[in-house]
């Protein structure tokens, strides 16, 4: 699926708003150490996926419930400060693609016997 110049200012607009909510607005403290690291959205704008991570690896899944309780409330916030017809539902998803790379990069040191 190809990103067309609206959906990448969309998401990149998202990504700020939602950033600041998160830093600002939101008052679970588990919730305070997430970073964005990306988003997607639909070319209908209908949903938009928020990728995130934190230092806390290991609280990822605590990270991840705290954002799907306080989804209503920073949606209500986005369609308040932004100026847009459509505000998107969001759905939050955990960024892997770090520690993906490492696996990989792993792999690949093994197999050209570096162990």
């Amino acid at each position: 699926m190809q990103e067309s110049l609206r959906t990448r200012r969309v998401a990149e607009l998202l990504r700020k708003e939602i950033s600041g909510i998160i830093l600002n607005h939101v008052h679970d403290p588990k919730v305070h150490d997430v970073v964005i690291t990306g988003i997607k959205v639909t070319r209908d704008m209908d949903l938009a996926r928020v990728y995130f991570t934190s230092y806390d690896k290991d609280g990822l899944e605590a990270i991840k419930d705290g954002l799907e309780r306080s989804n209503g409330f920073i949606r209500r916030e986005l369609i308040k400060s932004l100026h847009m017809k459509k505000v998107p539902r969001l759905e939050f998803i955990i960024d892997d693609t770090g520690e993906e790379a490492g696996r990989i990069d792993a792999l690949i040191e093994k197999l050209s016997g570096g162990e």
